[in-house]
């Protein structure tokens, strides 16, 4: 007899290795692994079964994120240890959220935490808390301030020794980034800054690289157009780091090419939203070349070259280049932020931007 469980994952796999090699190809294989996930569902929701359905579901697009909300309600009922019920319960709320259903998102969150501080305050109550997307549901509901007083009272034990360093890294990234982006709270966002920066202090540590980078892009945000001189070291700060790496990579060096590809990419996003526009294009070039694996790379260079050079030819080839990314994984999402793109906002009934952009 067919074990369910092993022919899901056979398509699944075979699905994201075709994705790999042809991102508009593979929908048979993540169809047929959807339809088995579903037929699964009919029976009893094993562990083994909710994982990888949220695998598969992930790249089912919003019908995914919809999935996703109901296997968690269904998953949480079960008995689950609390590790396990910690992830399902965040799975859930960070779909929710994605989902903008910023109602269901907030409570279920502040009830997450309530929970969480009661079974692992130093961990799992700090985790609840630290999600830009899920925030964004409070400031929504207009109840920011709501969320503030939970991080507030979630911080006061962030200098126990039983914090890792890990965990008081990221919480403290998301006091800085929603203090910036939806609080309107400068000193606040350098506050956290700061403090992100000095518990990031070991540069031997693996984690050190992402919190290196976060302080870089939200020095950048935080100050263009306030602080040019701030705003300017802080980006030949980080085109030192690029250009040592390019240079290693190109004298026969190892070097960590994940990390160089998000440099270069984050930075270039950056450039593009603080209105650099020429820089952000060098840089988003640069992560193109280092590794050419994401959509969202050419869509935001398509943006810079479009808003910076208005060269046509140029924006269109890179912007088609996004969609082909993303045909099979989540159909529409370039279409999308092609229509909410500030530097296309002239050309959103162009035929030809629109068709590169998926919507014709």
């Amino acid at each position: 007899m067919t074990d369910p469980l092993q022919e899901i994952r056979r398509a699944f796999d075979a699905f994201t290795a075709q994705a790999r090699k042809d991102p508009t190809s593979g929908d048979n294989l993540l169809n047929e692994a959807y339809d088995q996930v579903e037929t699964a569902l009919e029976g009893t929701l094993t562990r083994e079964l909710a994982h990888l359905a949220h695998k598969v579901y992930g790249y089912k697009g919003k019908l995914g994120w919809a999935k996703r909300v109901q296997l968690h309600r269904r998953y949480l009922e079960g008995d689950l240890d609390d590790k396990e019920r910690f992830w399902s319960w965040w799975e859930m709320v960070d779909a929710l959220a994605v989902l903008r259903r910023s109602k269901e998102t907030v409570e279920e969150q502040e009830r997450l935490y309530r929970w969480a501080r009661k079974v692992s305050p130093h961990e799992f109550a700090l985790k609840a808390l630290d999600d830009t997307t899920q925030a964004r549901c409070w400031k929504a509901e207009r109840r920011l301030d709501e969320w503030f007083q939970l991080y507030e009272e979630a911080a006061q034990i962030l200098d126990s020794p039983e914090v890792s360093r890990y965990r008081r890294c990221s919480f403290l990234q998301a006091g800085m980034e929603v203090s910036r982006g939806f609080g309107g709270d400068t000193d606040g966002a350098l506050r956290y800054l700061d403090a992100m920066e000095q518990a990031n202090d070991d540069p031997d540590w693996s984690g050190h690289f992402r919190f290196w980078l976060a302080g870089i892009e939200n020095r950048l945000l935080i100050h263009w157009g306030r602080d040019e001189a701030v705003f300017n070291a802080a980006a030949e700060e980080a085109r030192a780091y690029i250009d040592a790496q390019l240079e290693k990579r190109d004298g026969g060096k190892s070097i960590n090419i994940f990390q160089l590809r998000w440099a270069c990419h984050n930075i270039g996003c950056c450039m593009l939203w603080s209105g650099r526009f020429h820089e952000a294009a060098e840089f988003l070039e640069k992560a193109i070349l280092v590794e050419d694996s994401d959509a969202h790379t050419h869509f935001f260079l398509s943006a810079a070259v479009w808003a910076g050079e208005k060269d046509k030819e140029k924006t269109l080839r890179h912007l088609k280049r996004a969609t082909d990314f993303t045909l099979n994984t989540n159909r529409g999402m370039i279409g999308r932020n092609f229509l909410n793109e500030y530097a296309f906002k002239n050309v959103r009934k162009d035929a030809e931007f629109r068709a590169a952009a998926g919507l014709e």
